[in-house]
């Protein structure tokens, strides 16, 4: 199991390396994991310090949410 990991971890690392900065969703499809999975490992490589995460976004579903919210709480 131990393997695997590494060799996950070692193949994130080489195709940010190869490629450059990229989604997580590019980088999952690139790599054979989900988003999930890609998320999870980007993480840990975090917190490792052998990756940075410079920019996250909300979804188009959590803006709607929080315009929907906005908007009831505006009206009387």
């Amino acid at each position: 199991m131990i393997d695997w990991w590494s060799e996950t971890d070692d193949a994130i690392v080489e195709c940010l390396r190869a490629a450059g900065p990229m989604s997580p969703e590019d980088l999952a499809g690139r790599v054979g994991l989900s988003v999930s999975e890609t998320g999870a490992f980007l993480a840990m490589l975090m917190r490792e310090e052998r990756v940075r995460i410079r920019i996250v976004d909300l979804t188009s579903e959590e803006e709607a949410r929080l315009n929907c919210r906005l908007i009831s709480a505006s009206t009387p």
